[in-house]
């Protein structure tokens, strides 16, 4: 067999077809595994796309790095789905070569001839994902945290008592979430000295100048439900900024309430605390070397999308925030049983202020007052808001993210 007719065989095995006979660098595409895998592997020569002696690797070696990614998560329709000629073919959903690199991946790269070989040295068969045809880890964790929802909704919020069936499975989505936690590393101290801000909004004769007045409430007069917490259990809902903390709680259609007290407050220990905006990036497919932990991670940051939507405040929110506040409780509780360092809040992302965050802490009036100690506060009539004007004491705006 000549190695011409075996080279092609060999494409041919990895789903590979016409690959032209050129070199690139890595400084055409935006995808930082394909530059590292060209970083790593290069030789001096001719980049083909920008016409410079450059560091450059050949074209078929850049195609069977990417194939490798490929083949991850797409194949031959023909190896697993089926099909039925009446039916129209192939009875799933199946991809072009095309359709994968342009819509499905989404490569970039400059020129956008680079693009068009990629998508020419791809066997022109119909492609297909089988972690759409069978369940996989994701499916069945959003599947799981659906059910859940659906449940304590409507169905049964008592969840931590034995004997129910759909309590059990209910408790048992739960733990599957604290060992994603646990898994992702996002648990973490902030140290003592940190900034917190409150607001409260109230009318002009309310004077607010104490501890207490603009605190956690104390539980009998925590009488609303909010995003971690039911009627009846309060807790320290605050941010790292003025301009978070001030969007996350002023509603300007509050005719009756002008005005707002905003507070500084200073954590007086280290604070251990579920941290959902240091959440791992979702890596390149082309990174992808343990499936199970891609589609965690990609469960986690839907799951965090879901806790720290919008909500409109429509008389249902006490419904839609259910679901939240019962994952809080079982980090609170069961979550926090065995554990050596107890975790006393979240960190999430603001809904108001989109790259700011926003914090929850299990602390009510009377327990704030050993974690924190007011170090400032100020009155200012809604009307006169302008976020920017507040300043720290180095005269610039306050905007600590831990």
């Amino acid at each position: 067999m000549g190695l011409a007719k075996q080279k092609w065989m060999e494409q041919q095995e990895r789903n590979l077809n016409r690959i032209p006979d050129k070199h690139i660098c890595a400084k055409h595409f935006e995808d930082n595994s394909i530059t590292n895998f060209i970083k790593k592997n290069y030789k001096h020569g001719h980049c083909d796309y920008c016409k410079k002696k450059l560091k450059v690797v050949s074209f078929e070696d850049l195609m069977e790095f990417l194939m490798f990614g490929i083949s991850n998560f797409y194949e031959d329709a023909a190896n697993f789905m089926s099909y039925n000629s009446r039916e129209g073919g192939y009875l799933g959903e199946i991809y072009s070569p095309d359709e994968i690199i342009r819509n499905e991946i989404e490569l970039m790269a400059e020129p956008f001839q680079i693009v068009e070989d990629v998508i020419d040295s791809i066997e022109m068969i119909a492609w297909a994902q089988p972690d759409l045809y069978y369940d996989n880890v994701k499916d069945d964790l959003e599947y799981q945290w659906k059910y859940f929802k659906d449940l304590i909704k409507h169905k049964s919020r008592f969840l931590f008592s034995a004997g129910d069936q759909n309590q059990t499975r209910a408790f048992h989505i739960l733990k599957e979430v604290g060992k994603l936690i646990s898994s992702l590393g996002i648990i973490r101290a902030i140290p003592k000295g940190t900034k917190l801000y409150r607001c409260r909004q109230h009318d002009f004769k309310t004077v607010i100048n104490r501890f207490e007045d603009i605190s956690s409430p104390p539980n009998e007069n925590a009488i609303y439900p909010n995003r971690f917490s039911p009627s009846g259990i309060s807790m320290f809902y605050s941010a790292f900024d003025i301009d978070t903390a001030i969007l996350e709680t002023v509603s300007r259609k509050n005719k009756a309430k002008k005005y707002v007290s905003i507070a500084e407050f200073e954590t007086i220990e280290n604070t251990v605390v579920v941290d959902f905006n240091k959440l791992p990036n979702i890596p390149s497919i082309f990174s992808v070397k343990n499936k199970k932990k891609y589609y965690l991670i990609l469960f986690i940051h839907s799951l965090v999308r879901d806790m720290t939507k919008t909500i409109v405040k429509d008389g249902k929110e006490h419904i839609e925030y259910v679901s939240t506040q019962v994952v809080t409780e079982f980090l609170r509780f069961p979550f926090n049983k065995n554990r050596k360092n107890k975790i006393s809040g979240m960190l999430y992302p603001s809904s108001q202020n989109k790259n700011y965050q926003a914090s929850v802490f299990f602390w009510d009036s009377e327990l704030s007052k050993g974690k924190v100690k007011l170090t400032n506060l100020k009155r200012k009539k809604i009307s006169n808001l302008s976020y920017s004007e507040y300043t720290n004491d180095n005269g610039r705006k306050t905007k600590y993210k831990p």
